[in-house]
């Protein structure tokens, strides 16, 4: 991670932060904890679902690649149609902490095989 991604994630809690309920500081996991303790807003919902729009129309071609670049262990079948692939990825990364920080680490690096548009999507939607 370089300054400018911190400087830009520091932003991103700053607004989340801001925009969340005032708690002591104690208390904070109530507002960033586990699944249950996070609320999305309305505005947030809509980008979000935006971007898996234009996610579930990514080929499915492009979607094995990015699985493959990373090694997930992800079992793709020849019938499965890329928004099956999708939901796989989506799964793994839901139970697997490090893949996520592995995406959102390596999105701006040089030498990366997928798709720059699949990764800065995947990254936009892996910001907490």
């Amino acid at each position: 991670m370089d300054t400018h991604e911190l400087s830009n994630a520091l932003r991103v809690l700053a607004n989340a932060l801001r925009a969340s309920p005032k708690v002591e500081i104690d208390n904070i996991s109530e507002i960033i904890g586990g699944k249950s303790g996070k609320r999305l807003e309305n505005k947030e919902i809509k980008v979000g679902l935006s971007h898996l729009v234009a996610l579930s129309s990514v080929d499915k071609r492009k979607w094995m690649e990015l699985i493959n670049e990373y090694n997930f262990p992800i079992d793709i079948r020849p019938r499965d149609s890329s928004r099956d692939i999708l939901g796989k990825l989506f799964r793994y990364l839901e139970s697997t902490p490090e893949a996520r920080e592995r995406i959102k680490t390596s999105t701006y690096e040089a030498g990366m095989k997928a798709s720059p548009q699949l990764m800065k999507a995947l990254d936009s939607l892996l910001r907490e």
